[in-house]
């Protein structure tokens, strides 16, 4: 966790850690529930050395070592209705080093699945847009207590 934030704060919320000692060296965002989490808006100047993805159960999804990140949001937008669009879940991928696979972890409708799609068929047998640079590493992807 992150020193004088309370646990529950942290739920929700992203955090990139840059590659190098230059600040800044993280960037957090705010509930990605609530708030544009600014991944696409962002323009991440230096590679990416690891994501983190707080839940409120205290778990921790961690990417590291990939050669690219993304982070989307699935949504579905009612045409009956004039309510906006409702979230259905959250995805983090990353590339894999030296393959054309991309993890993915789907996090929604309270439960967590991890999956691999080839690169560029990442979304309904298509690409997705908003890769962010990583450095290549032994890969990591896991669900961390």
């Amino acid at each position: 966790m992150i020193p004088g934030i309370p646990k529950h704060q942290m739920a929700w919320r992203i955090r990139v850690t840059f590659v190098g000692k230059l600040p800044p060296k993280k960037y957090m965002t705010p509930d990605i529930r609530h708030h544009d989490p600014g991944w696409a808006s962002e323009i991440f100047s230096r590679p990416i050395e690891m994501l983190e993805f707080f839940l409120p159960t205290g778990h921790r999804l961690v990417m590291s070592g990939m050669e690219q990140y993304n982070f989307f949001v699935e949504a579905v937008q009612s045409t009956r209705t004039r309510g906006g669009a409702k979230i259905q879940a959250f995805w983090f991928c990353g590339k894999l080093p030296g393959n054309d696979v991309v993890e993915m972890w789907r996090v929604g409708y309270g439960k967590i699945i991890r999956d691999r799609k080839p690169w560029g068929r990442e979304w309904g047998g298509g690409p997705t847009s908003g890769w962010k640079q990583g450095i290549s590493g032994k890969p990591l992807s896991i669900l961390l207590k």
